[in-house]
């Protein structure tokens, strides 16, 4: 029987838009904003499964993946491994679309490999995998394992999307999200070889991810759509002061430092709520 990401029922439904609701409030009030580079490549993504393959920065990567799957894929159903031992701690996770991997053995790979096609044997799936297997920064190019050369193959009907994803401070209390896509990959377009297949993919995310780096380090907001922008400021007396300030000046107070009151910064009307 074909593994679904979730069930069909409405507790499932109910569950899920509850979820993402939180993901979006949890990601507000930990960052300063969500800034995204190369959007338009996600536009206009074809019908059918999708694979997105990222690097591997952090603990918030499964919820950067849902909030990007609902701002950006609306139609799908989030769907990421997780390494089995840590599910059963949360077997709620299962409905939301994780299921459990087996880690560092061979066992685990064949279920990796079994759960992932029949997966995606549905049209509205959206496959997030890290296919490093491990931790690493945007500014590190790193081996891709085999499990993606395998899943991605000629019988794949869909598409292969890469996304690098970068958490780093620039001038605000919270941290910036930057997240950059890349141009769609039609599996149709890669060879048939699994090694040459993986070796364009790896080539794909290490140049995103180059990107990515230049953008943060540049540190200029306009060069992203800005999805949503969360808390700011320094708070305590040092924005009592703040405030106080622009009061006797006759000012507004503006609890975001100046670089980032520019009205290029793009913010999208259409952002997380």
């Amino acid at each position: 029987m074909t593994r679904q990401p979730t069930s069909d029922s409405i507790f499932s439904r109910i569950l899920n838009r509850g979820f993402h609701r939180y993901v979006r409030r949890f990601v507000r009030r930990n960052f300063n904003a969500v800034r995204i580079a190369g959007h338009c490549h996600v536009e206009h993504i074809p019908a059918g499964p999708v694979i997105c393959f990222i690097n591997h920065p952090g603990w918030w990567d499964p919820m950067t993946a849902v909030l990007l799957t609902g701002h950006f894929l609306p139609g799908h159903q989030f769907a990421a491994p997780m390494d089995a031992d840590a599910l059963k701690s949360y077997p709620i996770l299962e409905r939301l679309g994780f299921f459990p991997v087996a880690k560092d053995s061979g066992t685990g790979t064949k279920e990796f490999l079994r759960t992932s096609r029949e997966l995606l044997r549905s049209p509205e799936t959206a496959l997030w995998i890290t296919p490093t297997g491990k931790f690493h920064d945007v500014r590190q190019a790193e081996k891709f394992l085999h499990g993606l050369g395998h899943i991605a193959d000629r019988d794949f009907s869909g598409t292969l999307l890469s996304a690098a994803i970068e958490y780093t401070f620039w001038s605000e209390r919270f941290p910036e999200l930057l997240v950059e896509f890349s141009e769609p990959v039609d599996c149709r377009d890669l060879p048939a070889d699994r090694d040459d297949r993986t070796r364009i993919l790896e080539n794909v995310l290490a140049k995103t991810q180059e990107s990515l780096a230049r953008r943060a380090i540049a540190r200029d907001a306009a060069a992203f759509m800005t999805l949503s922008e969360g808390r700011s400021g320094i708070g305590g007396f040092y924005d009592f002061w703040r405030r106080l300030t622009a009061w006797a000046l006759g000012n507004s107070f503006r609890s975001r430092h100046a670089a980032e009151q520019s009205p290029s910064a793009g913010v999208s009307t259409g952002g997380v709520k």
